[in-house]
């Protein structure tokens, strides 16, 4: 092999760069990741924010003429057939916090003003969707029963907020992110036509054919 030559097989084609693009993706997504088992690992507190969610969400609720009582993350809502939950660490929607986090700064090619952006717009919008979903819990039980609350509140609301998650961050990725993800695509086009002139020279002669017909004569 000649000095200054790269193998064969680190000439991607374009389907092979885009799967390539799409694991260290995924790879980031991981290591971005690692702040949520560091939590857990750890058992760190999450009270300030669970006493928040809490004091917020009984504020919601007695503006909607319920009686609510609060100490601390414990919630009572009425008086007959009361209903009283507390609400856990994962209640506080930390988790949504961090895949957004991940998902934003795992894209590549995007600038850090425009992610910051993305974090300053997503997770207010997150806090909003989770303190809805615990408000949307307490209606469900206040309108059916306890069971059927909990049921909604262990599976349906949980895909919501995934869903939710996914929303904010394709949102996010139709305006500040799809420029730099065009370019990003371009310039893995640009490469692909530099490490393989013969598609180069085919390209160039579908689009200028006359051209080289001229050159040809000379």
């Amino acid at each position: 092999m000649k000095k200054g030559t790269k193998p064969r097989g680190l000439n991607f084609t374009l389907q092979q760069q885009k799967l390539w693009g799409t694991l260290v993706f995924l790879a980031k997504i991981l290591v971005l990741s690692l702040p949520l088992y560091f939590i857990i690992l750890f058992s760190i507190s999450l009270s300030p924010l669970q006493q928040l969610d809490a004091a917020v969400s009984a504020g919601i609720l007695r503006s909607m003429g319920y009686d609510v009582e609060r100490e601390g993350a414990y919630l009572t809502v009425g008086t007959e057939k009361a209903f009283s939950f507390y609400l856990t660490e994962d209640c506080t929607a930390w988790k949504s916090f961090l895949l957004l986090f991940a998902l934003v700064f795992a894209m590549p090619a995007i600038a850090l003003r425009s992610r910051i952006k993305g974090l300053a717009f997503g997770l207010p919008i997150l806090w909003l969707g989770n303190q809805a979903r615990i408000v949307g819990v307490v209606l469900t039980e206040r309108a059916t029963s306890v069971q059927f609350a909990m049921l909604t509140h262990d599976y349906a609301w949980r895909v919501f907020l995934v869903a939710f998650v996914l929303g904010v961050w394709f949102l996010w990725l139709k305006n500040p992110g799809l420029e730099f993800r065009i370019r990003w695509l371009e310039g893995v086009k640009r490469r692909l036509l530099t490490q393989k002139p013969g598609i180069r020279r085919v390209t160039r002669a579908r689009r200028s054919p006359r051209l080289l017909t001229r050159k040809a004569k000379r």
